[in-house]
């Protein structure tokens, strides 16, 4: 099977996302050119696209486990924020979702980006107990899992979750457009780290899930992820 780099972002479209939605749709569309670029670079690899947009309205998918090729940029009309910010079920029903897609290959690269500019507010399915207890869960098989916001104690709902990577931005246009500048270098870091592992065809299943791992908790660090 092909190895594939699952790029997933879960994005608040809440209310008060709405002072800097032309900066998240750009962002987002530069996102989506720097995954353009790593497939051909790498055209070993299938870079799978999931985009969720959440409010208390709708949970939805701009776009589920696509291709890369197929994924068009994002219009205005795609992100229009609005009212509350359900965020254990967004981020519960899009990871439980994309389990089903990854079992348990050991090609699967998973990059779980959450944006924020508040707290949860509106959740029905899913506790913030049980939203850790699933990233705990697939941390174990080295999911990445990072946590970016604005307008709150970022670190603090970080931690509570038991999320290792954490990044506060500025709601401004220059805050929004350097917090996706510096995801996106993580991200290209992160997925280099990965493929160096899985070329070393000597590592055992569970080596490989650590060095995944290690790569995973050290994911907005300056130099190369750190190998246990």
């Amino acid at each position: 099977m092909k190895p594939t780099v699952f790029n997933v972002i879960i994005l608040d479209k809440s209310g008060s996302m709405g002072s800097i939605r032309r900066q998240a749709v750009d962002g987002l569309n530069e996102t989506l050119g720097g995954i353009r670029s790593s497939r051909k670079k790498k055209p070993e690899l299938r870079q799978s696209v999931t985009i969720v947009a959440f409010c208390g309205c709708e949970t939805k998918a701009i776009c589920y486990d696509a291709d890369i090729e197929k994924v068009a940029d994002l219009r205005p009309e795609d992100y229009q924020p609005c009212c509350m910010t359900p965020l254990y079920d967004a981020i519960g029903n899009t990871i439980t979702r994309l389990r089903q897609v990854t079992g348990d290959d050991r090609n699967a690269m998973v990059s779980i980006t959450i944006i924020t500019d508040g707290y949860e507010n509106a959740s029905r399915e899913f506790s913030g107990k049980a939203i850790k207890a699933l990233i705990d869960t697939y941390k174990q098989d080295g999911w990445m899992f990072a946590y970016i916001g604005a307008d709150h104690d970022v670190e603090s709902v970080a931690s509570t979750l038991n999320i290792d990577n954490v990044m506060r931005f500025d709601k401004t246009e220059a805050g929004t457009r350097q917090m996706f500048l510096r995801r996106r270098m993580a991200q290209q870091r992160w997925e280099d780290a990965n493929m160096s592992f899985m070329a070393e065809p000597s590592l055992s299943n569970e080596e490989l899930i650590e060095r995944k791992r290690s790569a995973s908790r050290a994911f907005f660090d300056d130099d190369e992820p750190k190998q246990s």
